[in-house]
C-alpha cells in the first residue's frame, strides 16, 4: 500500500474489511508500538487513520500488523506500507561556511571554488541544480557541478570583496525547494596603482628671514594599492631655483636650504614648485609608479630696506627765466625695496633757499619719480647755483635715503632737442619680466655745453614704464596684461640744459601669451534623448570663451569621461559651440537610473594649453523596446480530477526587462483563454478553477496566457506562454512514468555505490495496487536498483567511458527500468522507462603516440623547411581532454627541427650536414588540454644519410721535399695524408699524379699514400 508522505494527519488511509460467518460483533485493531504512534483504527468500522505526520527520508516503509477479533478469538494481518515521496526537502548544503581568497589579477575563466548541495528527495525532487541570487557581473557558477568561475576582470581598489548568495534549487516541476548559503571572495591586492599626494594643495608662505632649515611643507603621497601599500620616495622635479629648498626623500619633509631675500629678484614672485612621489620597491630603489603636483611658494616681506634714491646727487642747469611750477629736468626717483606698509617714508629737502623749490610727492609707499619744481621765480645774478640735501625718512631712525640736488642756473638757450624718430614702435609679449629694457629714444640738441645737454622725461607718469632721464632708455617697471590693455603710446618729452622742449611718441604694442583658462558659459549642461535614437543625434551644444587672442582663444573640445556608453557619444565644432551627439542607439535599461553622466573638456590651442571642464547630465527615456517574457514558453501541470472550485493550480509570473514604471515588471497585465473552467488573475497571474472538473469529461487544458505591458496600440509589446493542464484520476490506472526519459550527466569513473538518479512511476490507485516494484529489464551490470524506492546506484564495475565494447558502452549510456503493481494480477506500465546517461569525460587518458619510437632517414643537404616526419598521437577522451598539441623537450640538437604543435608534422629548419651531425634524437611530448594535462613523451630517432658532398683534404696541402740526384728506383718519396668527411663509398681515396713525367705513384692499390721514383734523376 501506497501512502504520500504529506497525507494530512487524521485522514483516512484505508478500511479493513473482515466477515464472520457467526456474524458476531467484530474489533478491529491494530499491533505494536510504532505501528500504534502512526496508525489507528476504528475498532468497529475498520477505518484506518493517520495520527502522526510521515516523512519518507526518515522512514520509507512501515510493516503494520492488523488485528480483528470476535468473542470466539483473534486473527491477524499484516500490511507493507510505503510512503511515497513527495517534494518536502530543500537542498542543503555542505561544509559551509563558503570562502575563498583569490588574487585580483586572476584571468577569466579560472575555477576558483566549488559548492556541494544534496537533496534526499527522489526523482527531479532530488536533483539540484546552482545559481547566483542574484546574479553576479564577476562570477559565474556552474548550474550542474557548483563549480564557481571568473567571468570578468577584477579589481581589489574598487571591491575588496564579494558577498555572493548561491541558490540552490531541486528539478521538481510543481513546487521546486531551494535553499541559499553565502560565499565569501576575499580580493587580495596586487601592485597595479599609481600613487597619490593627499592633502593637497601644499601652496604656503615663508617669511624671508626664515633661517636655514626651517620647515616649508610637508609632502606626503601614498601607494593607491591598500593591501600592501609600498613607501614613498619624494624629489624636486622643477621650480627649486638656486637649489633654496631641500627635500627629505623618505620623510617628504620639505626645508629651507639658504637665506631668502624678497628683494632679490629671483624669489620676489615667489616659486612654483614641482614635487614627484615614487613607489619604492622591497630593496628601496624606485618603481614606475609615479604622481607629480606642483604648487607655490610665496616669500612674506619683513621691513628690511632703507628707502633709496636712484642716485647720489642730482645736478641740472635751468633758464633763470623757468616759470613757477617749472618742473626740473631731473630724474628723480626713490624706492623701498620692501611692500606695503614697509615701504611707506617721507621726501623733503634741507639746504640754504631750499624754499625756493618744492617737490612732489612728499609721502611715498614703495617707489616713486620725484619731481622739483620751481617754487619762486629765479634770478641767476642773485643765486647762479643751488645745492640741496634730498631725504627720504621712515617711521624706523636708522632707515633714511639721502642725496644731494644741485642746481645750475643758465642764461640762454636758442635750440630745441630733435628726437631721431617721429614715432618709436616696438612689441612685447605680455609675460615678460619686469625690469627689462623696453627700448631707448634719443634726441639731440644743437646747442653747446649744457644747453646742448638733453634729458628724457614723460609727459606724464605711465604706471608701467620708467625712462631714464639721460639714457633715453625706457625699462618696464609692472606687470602686462593683454586683456586689460593692448596698446600703450607714451609722450617723451626731451628737454635741453636751457629747458628747451620736444616731445616723441613711443607706441608699444603688446603681444598675447596663454594666459586664461577657457571658461564655459554654464556651469553645467543638461541634455535629454530617448533610447534607441537612431546616431548621430545631437544632445547637447555647449560654449566656452577664452579671453586670449588667436590662436590661443581656439578651443577645442572632448569627452573626457562618461559615466556609461563612453564610445556612444561624440563630440563635434560648429559654429562655434562644442556639440555632442550620440553616435548609436542607448539602451535605457543599460542606464543606471536613466541618466548618463559626461565630463566635458574645453582646451585652447595655447602652447602649454590651458584647459577647464564642465558637467553633463543626459537623461534617457525608456522606450517599450522589450516583450513581456515568461520564465519558460509553456508550462506542464498535473491536478486531481477531484480539486474544488476556486483552488489555486498555478502561479505563473512574466518578467519585462524595460525599467520604467510605465512599460517594465508593474505595468504588466495577465490574460487567459482556452477554457471557462479557469481563470487568471490579472495582476498576481494566479491561474484558478472556476468549476468541479471531470477527468471522464475532458482529461486535459491547454490554455493561452498573455502578458500585455503599459504600452498603448501598436506600441503594447505581449508575451505569450502555454498552459498544460492533465487531470489525474482516482481509480484503475496502470503504473505511469512520471519524468520518463531521463537524462542524466554522470561522470566517468563514480566509485562504487554513489547516486545516478531515482526513476519515479506514480499510481492513483490505493493499497496493493498502488505500490510499485521496479526492475532493471534488460539487466544492466554497471547499475543496481532499489525496486522499493527507484533509486539507481553504481554497481562495482567501472564506468569507463572509452570503453571500446559497444555493446558496454551502450549498457553504460541507457539503463531501461520497468515498472508493475503489487496488484493481483500485477499490471505493468505500457512502457519502459529509458534513462539516457551522459558520461562525462575526466582526463583519465594519456596521449598515445602511433608511430614513435622510429627511426626516420633523410639525405644530408635538404634544404631547410623540409618535412621530415609526421608524428600522430591520439587521445581517447573528448573535447579538450582529448585535444592533442606536440612539442619537443628543451635541448640540443633541437634547435636544427621544429614541430606543428596541432599537427605534428616536422620540418628542418636548417640544412642538415652528416659531417656536423650524423643523428639526432628528438623526444618529442605529446599533450592534451585537461586541467591538469597529461603527457606522453617519445623518442624520434632522424639518421642523416650521407652524400658524396665533401672534396678529399691533403695535410699538409704542400710538401717540399729534397733528393740528391742518384736515388735509385722505387725509392719512397713521401707519404701522403688525405682525409675525406664523407663515409663508405663516398669516403674511399684514390691518388694520382699530375703535373710531371718523371714521377709516379705506387701501382695500385692507390690508397697507401706512397710516391716513388720511377726513374733515375740526373
Amino acid at each position: 500500500m501506497l501512502i504520500n508522505e504529506d497525507t494530512p494527519v487524521g485522514s483516512s488511509v484505508t478500511q479493513l474489511l473482515a466477515r464472520d460467518l457467526d456474524n458476531d460483533r467484530l474489533v478491529f485493531g491494530v499491533v505494536g508500538e510504532e505501528a500504534s504512534r502512526f496508525f489507528a483504527v476504528e475498532s468497529v468500522t475498520g477505518v484506518v487513520w493517520l495520527r502522526q505526520p510521515l516523512d519518507r527520508e526518515t522512514k520509507s516503509e512501515f510493516t503494520v500488523e492488523f488485528s480483528v477479533s470476535d468473542s470466539q478469538g483473534v486473527i491477524k494481518g499484516t500490511v507493507n506500507i510505503q510512503v511515497g515521496d513527495v517534494n518536502d526537502n530543500a537542498p542543503r548544503f555542505h561544509n559551509q561556511p563558503y570562502s575563498v581568497r583569490i588574487a585580483e589579477n586572476t584571468p577569466v575563466g579560472t575555477p576558483i571554488f566549488i559548492v556541494n548541495a544534496t537533496d534526499p528527495d527522489q526523482g527531479a525532487g532530488g536533483s539540484v541544480l546552482y545559481s547566483f541570487q542574484p546574479p553576479s557581473s564577476f562570477f559565474a557558477i556552474d548550474s550542474g557541478r557548483g563549480i564557481v568561475s571568473v567571468i570578468r576582470g577584477l579589481d581589489y581598489e574598487i571591491t575588496q570583496a564579494y558577498q555572493l548568495q548561491v541558490n540552490a534549487t531541486d528539478q521538481d516541476k510543481s513546487k521546486p525547494l531551494s535553499t541559499l548559503a553565502n560565499l565569501a571572495i576575499t580580493i587580495t591586492d596586487m601592485q597595479d596603482m599609481d600613487p597619490v599626494f593627499i592633502n593637497l594643495p601644499y601652496s604656503t608662505n615663508i617669511y624671508e628671514n626664515s633661517p636655514p632649515g626651517t620647515t616649508v611643507r610637508m609632502i606626503t603621497a601614498i601607494d593607491q594599492d591598500k593591501g600592501r601599500p609600498r613607501g614613498i620616495g619624494y624629489t624636486i622635479v622643477s621650480g627649486n631655483t638656486n637649489s633654496i629648498f631641500a627635500l627629505d626623500y623618505i620623510s617628504g619633509a620639505l626645508t629651507l636650504n639658504g637665506p631668502l631675500d624678497r628683494e632679490n629678484p629671483f624669489y620676489s614672485t615667489g616659486f612654483i614648485l614641482t614635487v614627484k612621489g615614487t613607489e619604492l620597491k622591497d630593496d628601496r630603489t624606485p618603481s614606475n609608479a609615479t604622481v607629480i603636483t606642483t604648487f607655490n611658494i610665496l616669500v612674506i616681506d619683513i621691513n628690511d630696506n632703507a628707502p633709496e634714491f636712484n642716485s647720489s646727487e642730482y645736478s641740472v642747469g635751468i633758464p633763470e627765466l623757468a616759470q613757477v611750477g617749472f618742473a626740473l629736468p631731473l630724474f628723480i626717483q626713490v624706492q623701498d625695496k620692501d611692500e606695503g606698509f614697509n615701504s611707506v617714508f617721507e621726501v623733503y629737502l634741507v639746504g640754504n633757499n631750499s624754499n625756493h623749490f618744492i617737490i612732489s610727492p612728499t609721502s611715498i609707499q614703495g617707489k616713486a619719480d620725484i619731481r622739483v619744481r620751481v617754487a619762486v621765480p629765479l634770478d641767476f645774478e642773485t643765486i647762479p647755483r643751488y645745492e640741496f640735501s634730498l631725504f627720504a625718512n621712515e617711521s624706523m631712525p636708522d632707515h633714511v635715503g639721502f642725496a644731494r640736488v644741485k642746481i645750475n642756473l643758465i642764461n640762454e638757450n636758442d635750440n630745441r632737442p630733435i628726437f631721431s624718430q617721429v614715432l618709436y614702435n616696438v612689441s612685447l609679449f605680455e609675460n615678460v619680466t619686469v625690469g627689462i629694457t623696453v627700448l631707448r629714444v634719443h634726441a639731440t640738441d644743437n646747442d653747446v655745453g649744457s644747453y646742448g645737454k638733453v634729458s628724457y622725461f614723460f609727459s606724464d607718469d605711465p604706471d608701467r614704464f620708467s625712462l631714464d632721464k639721460d639714457t633715453g632708455v625706457i625699462t618696464l617697471i609692472a606687470w602686462l596684461d593683454f586683456e586689460m590693455t593692448q596698446r600703450y603710446t607714451l609722450t617723451v618729452i626731451a628737454r635741453d640744459g636751457g629747458g628747451e622742449e620736444t616731445t616723441g611718441r613711443v607706441r608699444i604694442n603688446i603681444l598675447d601669451v596663454n594666459d586664461n583658462v577657457p571658461t564655459f558659459q554654464k556651469e553645467s549642461y543638461l541634455g535629454a534623448l530617448r533610447e534607441n535614437e537612431p546616431s548621430v543625434t545631437q544632445v547637447v551644444r555647449l560654449r566656452a570663451a577664452d579671453e586670449d587672442s588667436s590662436p590661443n582663444n581656439q578651443i577645442t573640445y572632448n569627452i573626457v569621461q562618461a559615466s556609461a556608453f563612453r564610445s556612444s557619444f561624440d563630440i563635434s565644432v560648429s559654429e562655434g559651440y562644442g556639440v555632442i551627439s550620440v553616435t548609436r542607439p542607448l539602451d535605457y535599461e543599460q542606464v543606471s537610473n536613466g541618466v548618463i553622466y559626461l565630463t566635458v573638456m574645453a582646451k585652447d590651442a595655447g602652447v602649454p594649453s590651458l584647459n577647464s571642464t564642465v558637467p553633463i547630465t543626459i537623461e534617457v527615456f525608456d522606450e517599450n523596446d522589450n516583450p513581456p517574457t515568461f520564465s519558460r514558453p509553456s508550462y506542464v501541470i498535473t491536478v486531481m480530477e477531484d480539486i474544488m472550485a476556486g483552488a489555486t493550480v498555478l502561479f505563473l509570473n512574466a518578467t519585462d526587462l524595460d525599467r520604467s514604471r510605465e512599460y517594465g515588471q508593474e505595468s504588466i497585465i495577465y490574460s487567459l483563454e482556452g477554457s471557462s473552467h479557469f481563470r487568471i488573475n490579472a495582476r498576481s497571474g494566479e491561474i484558478t478553477t472556476t468549476s468541479l472538473l471531470d477527468r471522464e469529461a475532458k482529461s486535459e487544458y491547454i490554455l493561452i496566457v498573455r502578458a500585455m505591458d503599459g504600452g498603448v496600440g501598436h506600441n503594447q509589446k505581449t508575451g505569450i506562454a502555454t498552459v498544460n493542464i492533465t487531470l489525474l484520476d482516482i481509480n484503475d490506472n496502470y503504473p505511469m512514468w512520471k519524468d520518463d526519459p531521463y537524462f542524466i550527466n554522470l561522470v566517468e569513473m563514480t566509485p562504487p555505490d554513489s547516486d545516478v538518479t531515482t526513476v519515479v512511476a506514480v499510481d492513483p490507485d490505493l493499497a496493493e495496487n498502488g505500490s510499485l516494484v521496479y526492475s532493471i529489464r534488460p539487466p544492466n551490470k554497471f547499475y543496481s536498483l532499489n525496486s522499493t524506492t527507484g533509486k539507481i546506484r553504481t554497481t562495482g564495475v567501472m564506468l569507463d567511458r572509452e570503453n571500446p565494447n559497444p555493446q558496454e558502452a551502450e549498457l553504460m549510456r541507457k539503463i531501461m527500468i520497468s515498472v508493475t503493481d503489487r496488484g493481483r494480477p500485477p499490471l505493468r506500465a505500457t512502457g519502459s522507462a529509458t534513462v539516457f546517461v551522459n558520461l562525462l569525460d575526466l582526463n583519465d587518458n594519456d596521449p598515445t603516440f602511433q608511430n614513435l619510437p622510429f627511426i626516420a632517414e633523410v639525405p644530408e643537404g635538404l634544404p631547410a623547411g623540409s618535412s621530415i616526419f609526421q608524428v600522430v598521437a591520439i587521445d581517447l577522451d573528448e573535447g579538450l581532454n582529448g585535444q592533442v598539441t606536440y612539442h619537443m623537450q628543451v635541448g640540443m640538437p633541437r634547435m636544427d627541427f621544429l614541430i606543428n604543435s596541432s599537427s605534428g608534422l616536422i620540418n628542418s629548419t636548417a640544412v642538415l650536414d652528416r659531417e656536423r651531425i650524423s643523428e639526432y634524437y628528438l623526444r618529442v611530448v605529446a599533450s592534451d588540454a585537461g586541467v591538469p594535462s597529461k603527457s606522453s613523451t617519445s623518442t624520434l630517432t632522424v639518421r642523416v644519410l650521407d652524400v658524396n658532398d665533401e672534396n678529399p683534404t691533403f695535410f699538409p696541402a704542400v710538401h717540399n721535399i729534397s733528393l740528391p740526384e742518384n736515388i735509385r728506383r722505387d725509392f719512397k718519396v713521401i707519404r701522403l695524408n688525405c682525409t675525406d668527411a664523407d663515409v663508405g663509398l663516398n669516403a674511399e681515396l684514390s691518388y694520382f699524379i699530375t703535373g710531371t713525367k718523371y714521377s709516379y705513384m705506387a701501382p695500385p692499390p692507390w690508397s697507401s699514400g706512397n710516391a716513388g721514383n720511377g726513374m733515375g734523376t740526373d
